[in-house]
């Protein structure tokens, strides 16, 4: 399981969406990328990973400003 969200200017982690696999993320955190241009409280987008049964860790990034 992959989650893809972003985080805003207040530093809040947002959940997009779950996806399966690398595939659907990576098109998924694109779509989300191309919805939110120019929204300015969006500091960055990120795929994140569970790593054990209570924990995610962050992985991946596209800096808002691309």
């Amino acid at each position: 399981m992959i989650k893809v969200g972003y985080k805003t200017t207040d530093n809040t982690d947002v959940t997009y969406q779950e996806c399966s696999d690398t595939d659907e993320a990576n098109t998924v955190i694109a779509a989300l990328r191309d919805s939110k241009a120019g929204d300015s409280s969006i500091r960055y987008f990120y795929l994140e990973v569970q790593t054990t049964d209570t924990e995610w860790e962050k992985y991946a990034f596209i800096d808002q400003a691309l």
